[in-house]
């Protein structure tokens, strides 16, 4: 990594501290797609959500980064390591954003791809293919693109799924703000100072996005649509649901009722999906 003058920040350490268990393909230079997967589990098997998410990116033309926080390890690959993917491994500290900042960092062609996917582990599936919601982020005509947005706060895009069109990751406003990223105790200061700010430097800087099922689509009002709106996504065709809805059913309503749902809609059992 280049040494940088002045005080070292976050991403910096981070980065010094970051190992790498699979190193990148070579084409990774030149790719004009690039997934940057955040990734934690208490296990070193490798879930098959997080699986079928990366092998999905990867037959899409993908290459991905996976940054893993978890404490086990090496991660184990039932199937196979999706072609074209990297694993870093890394301390767990900064969430998502943290892990995004660092993979970002060491891999800066990746910031200059013409589609760069930042995503996460924190939904079961894809339960079916994911080509035509890629295909619907790449011929966006805006720069930022995100599944889902949310009213909840304030109106924002929710980070668990955003990408960004014709390289504007390397642009000073982008840079500044993924390599301003700290770790913070409390999962709220992420996002009020991150998952906002995305929003905050779309805004600001005049970055235009777009929202596959926005909010008002889904019905839900001010309440977070991956929790409250589960069911609506499902039928709007999104193969995914909230992994906290799985651990907690009491977080949306119906909860208790998503594992049959999606062994009714996709003949599968949620339970092996986590």
């Amino acid at each position: 990594m280049r040494a940088r003058r002045g005080r070292r920040t976050f991403v910096d350490e981070m980065c010094t501290r970051t190992s790498v268990e699979l190193a990148p393909d070579p084409e990774l230079a030149v790719a004009a797609k690039v997934a940057i997967v955040a990734h934690f589990s208490q296990h070193s098997l490798v879930s098959l959500s997080m699986r079928r998410l990366v092998s999905e990116l990867s037959s899409n033309g993908y290459r991905c980064i996976v940054v893993s926080t978890s404490p086990a390890g090496p991660l184990e690959w039932p199937d196979g390591v999706p072609p074209g993917t990297a694993v870093l491994r890394r301390a767990n500290e900064g969430y998502d954003f943290g892990s995004w900042a660092v993979g970002l960092e060491l891999y800066p062609e990746a910031r200059r791809a013409r589609h760069v996917i930042l995503t996460n582990d924190s939904m079961a599936g894809p339960f079916e293919q994911i080509g035509p919601l890629l295909a619907a982020f790449e011929s966006a005509p805006t720069d930022v693109w995100a599944v889902t947005d949310s009213h909840q706060l304030t109106h924002h895009l929710q980070s668990y799924f955003v990408g960004f069109n014709g390289g504007v990751l390397d642009e000073s406003p982008w840079r500044r703000f993924f390599r301003g990223v700290h770790h913070h105790e409390e999962k709220m200061d992420i996002v009020m100072r991150y998952e906002l700010g995305l929003m905050r430097v779309c805004r600001t800087e005049g970055y235009p996005w777009t929202v596959q099922y926005r909010a008002s689509d889904v019905g839900v009002g001010l309440e977070n649509p991956t929790l409250a709106g589960w069911r609506q996504l499902l039928s709007l065709g999104f193969p995914f649901v909230k992994r906290t809805i799985i651990t907690d059913p009491s977080t949306a309503p119906g909860g208790d009722q998503v594992a049959a749902v999606i062994r009714r809609k996709y003949g599968t059992e949620l339970s092996d999906w986590i």
